[in-house]
């Protein structure tokens, strides 16, 4: 998730994901007992020769990258199919928080990953905590500055941009962030958890207070028209946004683009007539980065993934799960990609007009969200008649979704009991020195 202070956020709702992150740990712990150490091997001076050696290598190791995020999946099929790099994801669901914490417990050993995928809040944490490496992939000149660390200790090779996505069986699709505030939306608008636990969720209050006279430097008026949603009980608070739409609980989402995209096919099954628009009123983005571990165990591999990724085959993967492209203008130029690539992205226009939030802001924007959404905005839960046989599940619990299945609500319903209190805990947040999962 980012995802935008990671201090805070993970790709999991933090109180939900308690137990995970405690699982988390006892798998560093784990692997590290097992770890024997390994000593980084060669390294190729350029492409050609990063390429031989990932081969020789044969393996690279991953952390926290589901195969439904932003199509992974499509990635790693073609990615092995072309080198013959069989490719290990561990904690697939993991938030950006925990893989530092992998990052950290593992370093140098046989074990460790090999390149993360980071909340872009917790990129100056790693480069400070010295836990990644410099690397220029080949396509580096076309990345966009505002995608890459001027010092080559990370890239985003993708990003998203926040949108509405709306069960059109139930009401009319919203197009800009004030129209939620419609009494046609009344106990019908969901978020993808809370923002002070969850990273899209707080990518919503940002796009709110663009909406409403704000910026991503003052997101005071998100807060406000989330608190006005609450009162005028359109806002409710739900297990998740796809059980959410497939339970009735509610028929309006807020989330990445690519997310919605991700659940699309799932819905559905279950009946639920998905449309998804980027708020003309709030062109929000936001990325991760994809640093290489220091002292990693595949090294070459490690380059030769990030290489890929920001490569027009790894772009057109990105394209084809609705994740925009880091090097989308080159890309459009040249026509490299694909016509079904193209329309799974957000319009030209909105990609034009996107605006991302710098760390500072994120984490000036984060400190506001947890010390008054609890106060100002009310939780108004609403239940399902009937648990479905089968609920569609979010692309990641990165973003805050999880299986929708009774003992997750549980979970979820302690995690909304507990947040007034715990959210501004040391306990609660991950970190306090960067990102946003």
């Amino acid at each position: 998730m980012t995802r935008t202070n990671d201090s805070v956020f993970t790709r999991r709702t933090m109180l939900r994901g308690m137990a995970a992150t405690a699982g988390a740990i006892g798998y560093g712990s784990a692997l590290t007992g097992c770890g024997t150490g390994s000593a980084p091997g060669a390294v190729g001076s350029n492409l050609a020769d990063i390429t031989k050696l990932a081969k020789k290598e044969g393996k690279l190791q991953l952390i926290a990258y589901p195969k439904t995020w932003a199509n992974y999946g499509g990635s790693f099929k073609a990615f092995t199919a072309k080198y013959g790099i069989e490719i290990s994801v561990a904690n697939p669901d993991g938030s950006s928080a925990e893989e530092v914490t992998a990052m950290k417990t593992l370093k140098g050993q046989s074990t460790s990953p090999d390149v993360v995928d980071i909340g872009y809040t917790f990129t100056d944490q790693v480069i400070s905590e010295k836990l990644v490496q410099k690397y220029k992939p080949s396509n580096w000149d076309t990345i966009p500055t505002k995608l890459k660390d001027p010092n080559a200790w990370w890239v985003a090779a993708y990003y998203g941009a926040m949108s509405i996505g709306t069960n059109t069986n139930v009401v009319p699709a919203p197009t800009k962030m004030t129209d939620l505030l419609d009494s046609k939306y009344k106990g019908k608008v969901v978020l993808d958890g809370d923002p002070r636990t969850g990273a899209s969720s707080l990518a919503a209050v940002f796009a709110a207070a663009m909406a409403n006279g704000g910026s991503v430097g003052d997101i005071q008026p998100g807060i406000d028209f989330f608190a006005e949603l609450a009162k005028r009980g359109n806002l409710v608070t739900t297990t998740g946004i796809a059980s959410a739409l497939s339970t009735g609980q509610a028929a309006v989402g807020l989330d990445w683009n690519y997310n919605f995209f991700g659940i699309k096919p799932q819905l559905e099954k279950s009946g639920v007539a998905l449309k998804t628009v980027v708020p003309s009123d709030a062109v929000f983005g936001n990325y991760y980065a994809q640093p290489i571990v220091i002292d990693c165990p595949h090294p070459n591999a490690a380059r030769l993934w990030v290489d890929w990724l920001t490569s027009d085959e790894g772009s057109e993967q990105y394209a084809l799960g609705a994740a925009v492209p880091a090097r989308i203008a080159d890309l459009t130029k040249t026509g490299k990609l694909s016509k079904k690539a193209v329309a799974s992205l957000p319009t030209a226009e909105v990609l034009a007009n996107i605006v991302f939030p710098t760390r500072a802001e994120g984490a000036k924007g984060t400190k506001l969200v947890v010390d008054e959404w609890g106060p100002k905005v009310p939780r108004r839960r609403r239940r399902p008649a009937a648990w479905p046989r089968s609920v569609p599940r979010l692309p990641t619990a990165r973003s805050g979704g999880h299986d929708a299945a009774p003992a997750d609500c549980c979970a979820d319903c302690c995690a909304d009991c507990c947040a007034d209190c715990c959210a501004g805990s040391v306990s609660f947040r991950i970190s306090s020195s960067s990102r946003s999962s």
